[in-house]
């Protein structure tokens, strides 16, 4: 289903898919064999059960973003081949969290990724920043918050839950693109890497240790 730009006013529009049956995924397919650098993150509940129940899968690619019903949606098992693909490059916004959702629900063990916080750590000596936070430094846009505790297990989505969904990858291959030219200036591209793998790992393991 597409839909019109349902994002900041400031942002650069990008066409906004919300796939709601297994027969939509093939133009998501599409995409993922030909480009090779993606933002991601979830949406989901934690707060009446021992696992988190992920709902939503947002996919940003250069200028499209996808946004997967992973309730509606039943036979996902297609996207382990691809984001576990150590060619893909896969920015996140705190990885760790996002990496325990992919586990439990979908058997998906991220091998490589970029996290913009890690970066942004790196970068200001330390201190970590929100997705807000980073936004905003990068492109002075500020981003609602509303739907901070919506809750993401309803049907049928509002468009402010959608527009937050979008938001939360709209700028991510951005914000790796700009971080890049600062962490090359300090040499510090692979520390971030390394630091971002060290998330991934301990997001993957999270819950088997618990257990």
């Amino acid at each position: 289903k597409f839909f019109k730009n349902l994002l900041s006013a400031k942002a650069k529009f990008k066409e906004f898919y919300l796939i709601e049956n297994d027969s939509d995924v093939s133009l998501l397919i599409k995409f993922f064999k030909k480009e090779k650098t993606i933002g991601i993150d979830t949406e989901f509940d934690w707060r009446n059960t021992y696992y988190p129940k992920l709902s939503l899968l947002q996919i940003s690619f250069k200028d499209t973003i996808f946004i997967i019903d992973c309730i509606k949606c039943k036979n996902l098992s297609f996207l382990k081949n691809y984001l576990e693909d150590q060619n893909l490059n896969v920015i996140f916004h705190s990885s760790r969290s996002d990496c325990t959702v992919l586990s439990t629900n979908l058997n998906i063990k991220i091998k490589k990724a970029y996290d913009i916080q890690v970066a942004e750590k790196v970068i200001n000596g330390g201190i970590v920043k929100n997705y807000g936070s980073i936004v905003n430094k990068y492109f002075s846009i500020t981003l609602a918050k509303n739907q901070t505790n919506s809750n993401w297990l309803k049907r049928p989505f509002t468009d402010n839950q959608l527009s937050y969904a979008a938001e939360d990858v709209n700028f991510l291959i951005e914000i790796y693109q700009k971080q890049l030219k600062l962490l090359k200036k300090l040499g510090k591209i692979k520390e971030v890497y390394t630091e971002s793998i060290n998330e991934i790992k301990k997001g993957n393991q999270d819950l088997i240790v618990s257990r």
